[in-house]
């Protein structure tokens, strides 16, 4: 059993059981799904450079990136339907536990100035832009591949329906919030 399941069965449930007065196991806010998303404009330009970026996400996150397009056409952007745009992948259950653990106790260290989230009351996910794919340990030993890839985009999604909620599974998992007023 992975250390994020055995503290969100054990440790976790039994907590919020008191604080938010739930009446089962099955009323407990959890995270659903975790996604990983990279896309930019030299994807756009050349299909070919989106290559490193599959590969890069590929060997983060352990799953296969799905290509994501342009589903209409923008003449402001001068973007075409169907349009190669980047790559996403989605995390469930010990995937997504794998990866939420990874980005809270071996990237997050290394950003200086990373401020905290600050989640969104109406919303049920938090957003988290990493600068730089070379941050992770994984991708630092092929640098000279990787080196021209921007960020890519975290979201986590949760089954949340109350602010309180949200921050309480946050901090539970370790994750920076900003603790707002709701």
């Amino acid at each position: 059993m992975h250390f994020t399941d055995y503290y969100s069965d054990s440790l976790f449930a039994r907590d919020m059981l008191l604080k938010m007065n739930y009446h089962s196991l099955f009323d407990i806010v959890q995270f659903e799904k975790l996604t990983v998303q990279y896309t930019s404009k030299y994807v756009i330009a050349d299909k070919k450079n989106i290559l490193p970026a599959v590969l890069a996400l590929e060997l983060l996150t352990g799953q296969k990136p799905r290509l994501t397009r342009a589903k209409k056409s923008v003449a402001a952007f001068k973007l075409k339907e169907k349009t190669l745009l980047g790559c996403t992948v989605t995390l469930r259950a010990q995937a997504m536990h794998t990866f939420l653990e990874h980005l809270v106790h071996v990237l997050l260290p290394r950003f200086k100035r990373f401020q905290a989230l600050v989640p969104s009351c109406t919303q049920k996910h938090l957003h988290l832009g990493v600068e730089q794919l070379l941050f992770f340990p994984s991708l630092e030993k092929s640098v000279e591949l990787f080196e021209f890839l921007p960020g890519c985009s975290v979201h986590v999604h949760t089954t949340a329906n109350a602010h309180a909620e949200k921050l309480l599974l946050c901090s539970a998992f370790k994750l920076p919030v900003a603790f707002s007023k709701a």
